[in-house]
């Protein structure tokens, strides 16, 4: 049932456990491939480990796959997580749809998640064939 409980199994957040200790178990256990999974903050902690590694003067290479449901990693089609946030967001649109229609005189707003980019709200709003106008931060 790991996949039905939030968050981290391994109890790991920035900063903790520190990167020095991190490239030290790897040294410890001759990790050569290190594959990290996760979005901005993520990757520049694999750095700041990848760093670490050198200081120690452990070979192992760091590899960062993007993980972003922005989907706004260039030379990429689509970013893990982008399909299952533009499904929630059709979702959440469709939901204020049947809301604002069951009364006169009523408008459905969604506010949808996006760090940077508008790519979630452009996708949901061209899915969800109730949407009269869309605005996007670009």
């Amino acid at each position: 049932d790991i996949h039905m409980k939030g968050g981290t199994m391994l109890i790991s957040d920035r900063g903790n456990p520190l990167h020095l200790d991190m490239a030290k178990v790897l040294q410890k256990n001759n990790v050569k491939q290190y594959f990290v999974l996760g979005g901005d903050g993520t990757h520049k902690g694999a750095m700041q480990t990848f760093d670490c590694l050198l200081e120690i003067d452990h070979e192992c290479a760091v590899v960062g796959v993007p993980k972003t449901i922005d989907n706004d990693v260039p030379m990429m089609d689509q970013t893990f997580g982008f399909d299952t946030a533009c499904t929630e967001a059709l979702r959440a649109v469709e939901s204020a749809y049947v809301e604002a229609i069951s009364n006169a005189n009523c408008i459905g707003l969604v506010k949808l998640m996006g760090r940077h980019c508008g790519h979630i709200t452009m996708n949901a709003a061209i899915a969800a064939s109730c949407v009269d106008i869309c605005l996007l931060p670009e």
